[in-house]
């Protein structure tokens, strides 16, 4: 049997190339997954959008690869259209309609943040704060919708920032938090990167975590668990996500018709940064 290859373009501004900790255990998922299929992943860094599009577009023109892998879906993402164009299979993870004319891993992004939210206030915080990664993602939007609505229902207050994943994009954004006039007192994060250098920044204000600042990141990473201190997450098992999508991959390489998967909905895990 001829060994499949199957392509996944991570867009990677150059300050920031590399593999960020989720992407590091979503890949060993889906490799997981492909063990005993002859089947294997390749995985290429670029940096923009356009340069993603063209090599899906060499790929699929080359056949050096027999289907891909989608990620970071964003609003009026051109490469639906593209996906629908080429004659490999494409797979996304993310995703939010039933009507997308490719089969897609499906996070319920909003009850993570509805779930943290709420964890906030049970814990007494009145201020809360969102670091968010780019705006364009639909991940990102679906979390700022539903951490808002929580908070609203309960009388808390928002205040947002974003960063591009990185580290140091993190500690920029809680450096703005903090100096507000009246700063947050819980942080929710899109990964642990980000509240690695929001901490390290908060330290460097003078605020103690979780003393006086409660951090909250997403998804359950080895980062997280080694962070000082560890890391309270919105959990989703990383790995099995990966090994979801590789299985939806496999079905694509198969033939099958486009279905939605789905993955247990995230929930709030509380350690020392709480």
């Amino acid at each position: 049997m001829t060994e499949k290859v199957v392509g996944m373009v991570l867009v990677r501004p150059a300050p920031i190339q590399g593999m960020q900790p989720f992407m590091s255990d979503l890949a060993q998922g889906i490799e997981a997954a492909f063990a005993g299929h002859d089947t294997s992943l390749l995985i290429q860094l670029v940096s923009d959008p356009a340069e993603e599009q063209r090599l899906w577009r060499r790929w699929a023109d080359e056949r050096s690869v027999d289907a891909i892998i989608m990620t970071d879906h964003h609003e009026g993402d051109p490469r639906v259209g593209l996906a629908a164009e080429l004659p490999i299979p494409v797979v996304l993870l993310g995703g939010d309609s039933p009507s997308l004319p490719l089969s897609h891993v499906f996070v319920d992004n909003a009850e993570g943040a509805r779930a943290a939210a709420r964890t906030f206030a049970d814990l007494g915080h009145r201020h809360l704060a969102r670091v968010g990664g780019p705006r364009n993602l639909l991940h990102t939007q679906a979390r700022d919708e539903a951490f808002h609505r929580v908070a609203d229902e309960l009388g808390l207050t928002v205040v947002l920032g974003y960063g591009d994943f990185s580290e140091r994009s993190g500690g920029d954004a809680v450096r703005a938090l903090l100096e507000r006039p009246v700063p947050p007192t819980a942080i929710l994060f899109d990964n642990d990167l980000m509240a690695v250098g929001g901490i390290a920044v908060a330290a460097e204000l003078g605020r103690r975590v979780p003393a006086d600042l409660a951090v909250i990141a997403w998804d359950d990473t080895a980062n997280a668990r080694l962070s000082t201190p560890p890391l309270s997450v919105v959990a989703i098992d990383v790995f099995e996500l990966g090994s979801t999508l590789g299985a939806a991959t496999l079905d694509a390489l198969a033939g099958a018709e486009p279905r939605v998967y789905t993955v247990p909905a995230p929930t709030v895990r509380l350690a020392e940064s709480t």
